[in-house]
């Protein structure tokens, strides 16, 4: 196809960068008709340019052709793009163009304002040090008489430290969107053969903002007039690893901003609350042994239940399953706020209720096994995060790895109760730090004395994998879990496990830190026999204390003899961290 063409004298201005006359005389501009043009309809558009070594490369086979990448940069970045001399053909002469940024209407303009012929290695082009406004830009390459051949590679590098467009909550992504990703969320949750206990929320909308039923929203936005900038012009591998991350984390928050933190059901406080964290735990069986709040808080929560008309606390403990009732204090992390938890067995169903720290206030219900009327929802901290720009305030991405750049936001310069640092014990599951600090006993599990730490700094990860185990295989079977949104290194260490076999003498089991430390958690050979095997955060030693705790955590399970076979159901971790 013979492309219309207008030879035009690249401009040697500051904004340009420095070039030769004869450099300028020679070289080759898109070819933009009597300016009315927009640039990007002039040349072929090649899809987004990343930072790095996620650079583009490109190969020039015919005469006038100008090759078009989007570069996203927020305001104020300073960038240097060039055509590397790896991967690009020996002899070939590059030029080196930019326009924009782009308008609210899509387009980058008719004159470039930046250009290069031959600052880079030999004949090729570098914008050194071009300071940008945040939003797209079109870089574009070309060859100085337009008939060069061969191929290229054009690279963008950050001189600013960070120049990626800040895909924070707020703007990143088209309400649309969210709407559309809320509603497939919805489908699936009224689907009658939906598990929901098996997927967490998140996940489900991580699964309904994928390219396959966003594509639709997205053309039924670009078909209107006014579409959001940028979205239109990216192809659908940018639209998928540069926009629809900005709208799961805005889905996220919408679904956060309205979710209880204590999950939807009481079992959830003990692995899938992520807010939450468990402080201390106790059976109470004695009433003389509770204090006068302690006793109101034990009536109203059995009041709660079918057994309404008790009036004392004798009448409550009697009323319940085993006269027993079970006392949680609990740190909700994102609000940074203390809750005291009851429940109690009626009939062999769960019920109770929340109560604020040091009060009869209650803030939520348990009504067999679930929460109602809950009060309380997610606050800005202890959210997932990839970068410190998807937090709120002076919260920061923490406890990210190089195995995930997931992370938590929290705002750790609040961290300043003065016991913190200070010596404590566990007593039958209570803790020694002071009652509603947000403070958690680390390093206790073994010895039953530790040091009070941020509350935060513990985190409860779970999986259920549901994995064959093969029959006397030396490899055996691995689950893997990514720990996150921690400190720096190890207090304590607590392995959830289920394992079914008809022999567990024939197993090795071993769990091993990011790291690549390796403990053995069960020998098997030394251990007895059974046909299962079911633990509840025991505490697991072998590990330094002072190795990565953020990455992937590997359970293996080797069934050393033939003749009995097996599942690994469950594998979660109770991980206890502190500053290197």
């Amino acid at each position: 196809m013979t492309k219309a063409i207008c030879i035009t004298t690249a401009l040697c201005l500051g904004t340009l960068g420095a070039c030769g006359d004869e450099a300028a005389e020679a070289a080759l501009e898109p070819p933009i008709l009597d300016g009315k043009s927009d640039a990007a309809e002039r040349v072929e558009q090649r899809g987004p340019l990343g930072f790095g070594e996620a650079g583009a490369s490109g190969r020039f086979s015919e005469d006038l052709a100008w090759h078009g990448y989007v570069l996203a940069v927020r305001d104020d970045a300073v960038v240097t793009v060039e055509v590397t001399q790896k991967g690009t053909s020996r002899g070939l002469d590059t030029t080196l163009f930019l326009y924009g940024p782009m308008s609210a209407e899509g387009a980058y303009g008719t004159a470039a304002v930046a250009f290069d012929d031959d600052s880079g290695w030999g004949r090729l082009s570098r914008l050194r040090g071009k300071r940008l406004a945040g939003g797209q830009w079109l870089v574009v390459v070309g060859t100085r008489d337009g008939r060069g051949r061969g191929d290229y590679r054009v690279e963008a590098r950050c001189d600013s430290g960070e120049c990626a467009p800040e895909q924070g909550p707020a703007g990143a992504c088209d309400a649309r969107f969210v709407a559309a990703i809320e509603a497939c969320v919805a489908d699936w949750l009224a689907d009658p053969d939906y598990d929901a206990e098996a997927q967490a929320h998140e996940e489900l909308i991580a699964q309904c903002a994928d390219v396959e039923p966003m594509a639709p929203v997205r053309d039924e936005i670009c078909a209107e007039a006014g579409a959001p900038a940028g979205l239109c012009g990216l192809d659908m591998e940018a639209f998928h690893v540069d926009y629809l991350p900005g709208c799961r984390r805005a889905a996220v928050d919408a679904h956060l901003d309205g979710a209880c933190v204590f999950g939807e059901r009481y079992r959830d406080l003990f692995d899938r609350a992520e807010a939450v964290v468990i402080v201390s735990e106790r059976r109470l069986e004695d009433p003389a042994a509770l204090s006068a709040l302690e006793v109101e808080q034990v009536v109203e929560a059995v009041r709660a239940t079918a057994y309404d008309d008790v009036t004392s606390v004798e009448e409550a403990f009697a009323a319940v399953d085993d006269n027993v009732v079970n006392q949680l204090e609990v740190w909700d992390a994102s609000n940074r706020k203390a809750y005291t938890v009851y429940e109690v067995g009626a009939g062999d169903n769960s019920f109770g209720v929340v109560f604020a720290y040091g009060t009869m206030t209650a803030v939520a219900h348990n009504n067999d096994g679930d929460w109602y009327g809950c009060e309380v929802g997610w606050g800005p901290e202890r959210r997932r995060c990839e970068a410190d720009a998807d937090c709120e305030g002076k919260a920061r991405c923490l406890g990210r790895s190089e195995s995930s750049p997931l992370g938590r936001c929290l705002d750790a310069a609040r961290d300043d109760h003065p016991a913190e640092g200070e010596a404590c014990t566990i007593e039958e599951g209570w803790s020694s730090c002071p009652g509603g600090a947000g403070l958690v006993c680390a390093g206790a599990a073994h010895t039953g004395a530790g040091l009070c730490l941020p509350a935060w700094m513990r985190g409860a990860f779970t999986s259920e994998p549901e994995l064959a185990i093969p029959d006397a295989a030396a490899g055996g079977v691995e689950a893997q879990l990514l720990v996150y949104g921690l400190a720096s290194v190890d207090m304590d260490v607590a392995l959830d496990l289920a394992v079914s076999h008809g022999r567990t003498s024939d197993l090795r089991v071993t769990l091993t830190n990011p790291a690549g430390t390796e403990v053995v958690v069960f020998d098997g050979a030394s251990a007895g026999d059974g046909v299962e095997l079911w633990w509840d955060r025991v505490a697991v030693r072998g590990f330094s204390g002072d190795e990565q705790v953020n990455g992937v955590w590997t359970l293996k399970v080797v069934d050393r003899s033939a003749g009995q076979s097996g599942r690994l159901v469950r594998f979660g971790l109770l991980i206890t961290s502190r500053w290197d």
